[in-house]
């Protein structure tokens, strides 16, 4: 079975889409017998995972819908994935859905297309809500819950123990700049002898370090994975995204924000009341409680084995499941 995943990346969206995407391409290629191409609009990234497929961008200003038909010319896919930024839609998506299912193409849209839902053949919501109106509506399938979440973690979870490894995550692209204010906070905010492990994404500027004889900062600049980085922390403190589900199937006592104003209002409050992170409404309140979890062992280790056992059924499952009844 040919496989096509198009999805976006750059230094205006970050690393979502694309970390998603291959969370999928790992997931089909292991229950099933797939090629699997990839093609990506946005900017160009050697990431160490894709070099496992085919695969090709193309800029923001070129036409995704004419570059798309350019593939099927040399070999039509029985599934397409799409994964996409919702401001970067190609004005004549309906048109191209439309010609794709005419080929007998079956078409996923992963955490969107909604607006298009009577053009796909599934709809996967990486989340453990759905809009209710959605839910309720009729047509293509949704499918949504703890168990859809596409991880890219590749290692299992260990025992939580105390210590002061500090993992911090701003984001693939760190668009509100979090890499140039944060560290000289941490610094003022964490115990002596801390070990901050700062991500840098790849699309990201390089933070500023303050220099410090108290806590040591560790900039590791686009690795290739987060597992080891996740596996070595003993804390955590990250903007909301995918990588925050993954700290939360790793089992690592997490501080998570959100530093895109209200956007993700909705999905904090029903995590906080999960007990699963401790929940702040910005970077100085993420600190603040970031101090206080490190203090605190019975919360930690509390917080620990509640995400596990709620990331326990995101091991791709479902998805193969919806595949399987939609390629019989």
């Amino acid at each position: 079975m040919n496989v096509l995943i198009v999805c976006h990346a750059g230094s205006r969206v970050g690393l979502g889409h694309l970390t998603r995407s291959l969370a999928v391409a790992r997931i089909v290629r292991q229950a099933f017998d797939v090629s699997i191409r990839f093609l990506i609009q946005g900017d160009p990234i050697a990431h160490p995972e894709l070099q496992q497929f085919e695969h090709s961008f193309l800029s923001i200003g070129e036409d995704l819908t004419k570059m798309i038909e350019r593939q099927l010319d040399t070999s039509v896919p029985q599934l397409i994935i799409f994964d996409l930024f919702p401001e970067w839609l190609p004005t004549d998506l309906a048109k191209l859905l439309k010609n794709l299912r005419a080929k007998a193409c079956k078409i996923i849209a992963v955490d969107g297309l909604l607006s298009y839902r009577d053009h796909l053949d599934l709809i996967v919501m990486p989340s453990f809500r759905c809009p209710p109106e959605v839910v309720k509506s009729q047509g293509t399938p949704v499918i949504y819950g703890w168990d859809c979440f596409l991880l890219n973690a590749k290692a299992y979870p260990r025992l939580w123990c105390r210590g002061s490894h500090v993992l911090v995550l701003s984001g693939g692209a760190d668009v509100t700049g979090l890499g140039q204010r944060l560290p000289r906070l941490l610094l003022n905010t964490l115990p002596d002898n801390t070990q901050v492990n700062w991500v840098t994404g790849p699309y990201a500027k390089q933070p500023d370090f303050p220099k410090s004889s108290t806590v040591m900062f560790n900039n590791h600049q686009a690795p290739s994975s987060l597992d080891e980085l996740m596996l070595d922390a003993h804390y955590a403190v990250t903007v909301y995204g995918v990588s925050f589900f993954e700290l939360l199937y790793y089992g690592i006592p997490t501080v998570v924000f959100s530093p895109y104003g209200n956007k993700d209002d909705d999905e904090l409050g029903l995590i906080a009341k999960e007990n699963i992170a401790l929940v702040a409404r910005d970077e100085l309140e993420a600190l603040e409680k970031l101090r206080n979890l490190m203090a605190d062992d019975q919360i930690a280790s509390a917080l620990s084995i509640a995400a596990q056992n709620k990331m326990a059924v995101a091991n791709g499952g479902r998805l193969v499941q919806a595949l399987n009844e939609l390629l019989v």
